[in-house]
């Protein structure tokens, strides 16, 4: 049999009729559905009929209104209650500890690799082989000054030369 012949073959055939009981199915299973929307329009009508959409303009106005209330609270409390709430004033106040007017505090240490890049193999003597590899690595420290909650960060960039023993098999 050639392509022409299956082409053809393909075209002639007809689907099947459905059956009669799965027709019935499917026309109890729309008129149900159709049911429950009537039921449901009617119950609850849908909330965009009744209402406008909302504007940019009412938005903004809502923005500004958290922000007036924002700006009355700062205003109503006294200059020195903003500062003396973070956590760390309040540790040092009850430990008894009164921190010198310099003084930061350290908060983390970490260390981020950027990159590895694979300098092939070097052999050191005929027998002892090495992988190079340079890894590139940014440390990060961070410090807070409890005084203002100001942070200081420091970002120290690294490159590291590391030989690795290879053995071969």
């Amino acid at each position: 049999m050639n392509d022409a012949n299956l082409e053809h073959l393909l075209r002639t055939l007809t689907p099947a009729a459905p059956s009669a009981e799965l027709t019935e199915r499917v026309k109890h299973d729309l008129a149900l559905a159709a049911m429950f929307r009537e039921a449901a329009d009617e119950a609850m009508p849908l909330p965009a009929q009744h209402r406008k959409p909302m504007t940019w303009a009412s938005a903004a106005f809502w923005a500004g209104v958290g922000a007036a209330a924002a700006v009355v609270v700062m205003l109503a409390l006294p200059q020195g209650a903003i500062h003396s709430t973070t956590g760390s004033a309040l540790a040092s106040s009850k430990s008894g500890n009164t921190l010198p007017p310099d003084a930061i505090m350290p908060v983390s240490s970490t260390r981020e690799w950027v990159g590895v890049e694979d300098q092939g193999i070097r052999f050191v003597t005929p027998d002892n082989p090495q992988r190079q590899m340079q890894v590139r690595t940014v440390e990060r420290h961070r410090w807070i000054d409890p005084r203002d909650g100001a942070e200081y960060i420091i970002e120290t960039p690294q490159v590291e030369s590391v030989a690795l023993p290879v053995k071969f098999q």
